[in-house]
């Protein structure tokens, strides 16, 4: 009897496609825009997460709570006073303390700002600053401890026409009016900051900045078997002592890899939250317009539906025909709408790897986001057709054999 009533479900719905995808209309847009967007945010939330993973979970990442304009001093910011005590913090195994801030750039006759990060001049340091911020030579080499009056540049600096010329390894830039050459070109990270950037040996970053004593932030990786999360606290409570703060109204912050992540984690959910959020109101739209459709084909179907009763059918097949009916509407939507963001969302990647290199986005179809989708559609069509099924299921059949 149930296939009977879906067969039927679907004839009547292909009888009147022109309102059938009206009807859907709104239903596809939702669903496109969530699949777009979650598919999307996805694929950006794993490539983060992929790249944290490379910086390993025992690194941790010290930072003032309030940074000023590109990087200028605050309240809070770290200085070499501060590296002394952390590498002095039982179960470090390194550290590495980096300054990064905006500079004037100039090539090709133009001038540009630019973010500068310094590269400490140890060689453990050099390693572990590499290793933080997952830097690989593309092109050329890294910096070394030894270097003096050299620069690497990020993937975008090099290939992006800032200059409207692309930098090469072998050609010299200045950064607020000091000469340096460029000795290597990084791979694509992804991180606007870096990709745009250049690093240059500590020394020379404080000469051009004319900063001689802080650090924007400072890296340090935990002894090997030991515990970052509880390094990362006897390196917090090591400068609040040395700071007399009390806990709580710290002006710095010390964060593990994984509570970075997690952070991100958590901020991202919210923002994708709100997006789907935002895409969902076209799903309410959509069901509306199916209640709308289904009321409108119990006026006319007033006489059908007397038939079907005075030949049997019972108040819950005539439910069960209309819910159908309306499920199949969204179904369909849904169907269409899956196509549709799946598409968009594969067109956005490609635009933005062709746009800015590689690896930028990878749209993800996760089984879930697609099955949920699919379901969701349906539950919506089914829903929005649930008052008019049970007036249609009520009509006596004497009344609606009568109906004209």
């Amino acid at each position: 009897m149930l296939t009977e009533l879906v067969k039927l479900a679907l004839k009547n719905v292909s009888k009147r496609k022109k309102r059938a995808f009206l009807v859907m209309l709104g239903v596809f847009i939702g669903i496109a825009a969530v699949v777009a967007l979650v598919s999307l945010g996805q694929g950006l939330q794993k490539t983060i997460n992929d790249q944290f993973e490379k910086v390993g979970a025992d690194k941790i990442m010290i930072q003032a709570k309030e940074i000023g304009f590109g990087g200028q001093f605050a309240p809070g910011q770290l200085t070499k006073h501060e590296l002394d005590i952390v590498e002095n913090a039982h179960g470090v195994e390194q550290v590495a303390g980096a300054l990064f801030r905006a500079a004037n750039v100039e090539f090709n006759d133009l001038q540009r700002t630019q973010y500068v990060i310094s590269v400490p001049d140890t060689p453990k340091a050099v390693e572990l600053m590499i290793a933080f911020n997952t830097w690989e030579a593309d092109e050329g080499r890294l910096l070394s401890h030894r270097d003096s009056q050299k620069a690497v540049i990020g993937y975008n600096l090099a290939h992006r026409t800032v200059f409207h010329k692309n930098v090469g390894v072998g050609n010299k830039l200045k950064v607020n009016g000091k000469t340096v050459e460029v000795v290597g070109i990084l791979k694509r990270i992804g991180d606007p900051g870096a990709d745009g950037g250049i690093s240059m040996p500590e020394a020379d970053v404080r000469e051009v900045l004319n900063e001689s004593k802080a650090f924007s932030y400072i890296v340090v990786q935990s002894a090997k078997g030991g515990n970052p999360e509880a390094v990362g606290e006897r390196i917090e409570k090591a400068i609040r002592r040395d700071r007399h703060q009390k806990e709580g109204k710290e002006d710095f912050i010390v964060q593990t890899s994984t509570e970075l992540i997690e952070s991100f984690n958590a901020v991202f959910n919210i923002i994708q939250v709100v997006f789907v959020g935002i895409a969902a109101i076209s799903l309410l739209v959509g069901g509306i317009g199916i209640m709308n459709v289904m009321f409108t084909a119990v006026l006319e179907r007033t006489r059908e539906i007397g038939v079907m009763k005075a030949i049997g059918a019972r108040n819950s097949d005539v439910l069960t025909l209309f819910l159908t009916e309306s499920g199949l509407l969204g179904l369909a939507g849904g169907v269409i709408g899956v196509i549709l963001g799946a598409s968009l969302s594969k067109i956005i990647e490609i635009g933005a790897n062709t746009a800015f290199g590689p690896g930028t986005i990878t749209a993800v179809f996760p089984v879930w986001l697609i099955v949920g989708a699919l379901v969701f559609s349906f539950v919506i069509g089914a829903v929005s057709g649930v008052l008019p099924a049970r007036r249609a299921s009520k009509l006596r059949p004497v009344e609606a054999l009568r109906y004209e």
